[in-house]
């Protein structure tokens, strides 16, 4: 019933010091040591070594890790007209930060960010796969607007360009996208200004759409959240842990991501932890919903590699053996 996912980036930097050390990889490139085509050698070394990673953990739903990704905006504003990257912020309440765009001029779609990685990713595995969009909300929020003057035509440029991206991804053979959009719950008092756009964003095509929260209760929009276009929902449920009786409560009609695992910190949940909400959730409406997927809470790049792999291990003990399964040594 159960499937499991990945729903942000992995860690770039490994404990294996022959795999590709992307990091290492950019300074060289910006000191003169080797070409752009050598940087995209390495890009695509490591984005082997984290679906192999998935894999060997038994994931089901494989991701590219966002290897190319520095933070959850910077691909996007880089590839495209309107946006001039500017200087680092913090992200949200992590010890992170983003180069925060500038809109500078219209913002416009030039070529895809994220469609050549679904390709390469494509080639490495026959599993299933989940790509990955900046939701239009917050490319926005995430932006210095020094173009629009306020207003609305922002927001719609916005949903123009992602639209275009998860219509690449499609055309490349994607069947789900995620769309993150972690300012979604921070913003209830823009939740209409959310719809319109999102809806705008969403291709009446094949491919299904995954929105996520991230960060925030779903508290304040819980009323609301099941307006949203998209085929499915999913949120921080360990770190906001009301959140998982908020995505119960839904229509059967939209599938679920819950996002048991804290991505945040080191500690290791014990299978039992997990497996009470995954009984918790199998007691609902479960198994009438499109999809249920069970993921870590945020981006596991958050933590040094090796708890990154604990947690995905975890992840999928605790599903099979939930489900009866036999968990082969992982």
């Amino acid at each position: 019933m159960f499937e499991t996912t990945l729903v942000g980036s992995q860690p770039k930097i490994f404990d294996d010091s022959a795999r590709p050390n992307l990091r290492l990889a950019r300074n060289r490139l910006d000191k003169g040591k080797i070409t752009q085509a050598d940087l995209d050698d390495v890009t695509r070394g490591a984005i082997k070594a984290v679906a192999d990673d998935q894999i060997a953990c038994g994931i089901d739903r494989v991701t590219d890790g966002r290897v190319r990704w520095d933070d959850p905006v910077t691909p996007f504003a880089a590839a495209h007209d309107g946006f001039e990257i500017g200087g680092l912020i913090r992200f949200f309440d992590n010890n992170v930060y983003y180069r925060r765009p500038n809109v500078n001029g219209p913002v416009r779609f030039v070529h895809s960010a994220v469609v050549e990685d679904f390709r390469f990713l494509r080639e490495l595995t026959d599993r299933p796969i989940l790509a990955s969009v900046c939701g239009p909300f917050s490319l926005a929020k995430f932006c210095v607007d020094q173009n629009y003057e306020g207003g609305r035509m922002l927001y719609e440029d916005c949903a123009r360009l992602v639209r275009a991206e998860i219509e690449a991804l499609a055309h490349a053979g994607a069947d789900w996208v995620q769309i993150d959009e972690p300012f979604l719950a921070l913003c209830p008092k823009e939740f209409s200004l959310a719809i319109e756009t999102i809806r705008a964003t969403v291709p009446h095509n094949r491919v299904k759409t995954l929105l996520y929260t991230y960060f925030g209760s779903l508290g304040p929009i819980a009323d609301r959240i099941w307006d949203l276009p998209v085929h499915a929902i999913g949120a921080d449920c360990a770190t906001a842990p009301g959140n998982l009786e908020i995505l119960l409560r839904g229509p059967k009609t939209i599938g679920r991501v819950f996002g048991l695992l804290d991505a945040r910190s080191t500690r290791l949940e014990p299978v039992e932890h997990v497996t009470s909400r995954l009984e918790r959730i199998a007691n609902s409406d479960a198994s009438q919903w499109p999809i249920a997927w069970i993921a870590p809470s945020a981006a596991l790049e958050f933590l040094p590699y090796k708890n990154a792999i604990a947690k995905m291990r975890r992840l999928t003990e605790a599903v099979r053996a939930f489900q009866g399964e036999t968990v082969a040594a992982l």
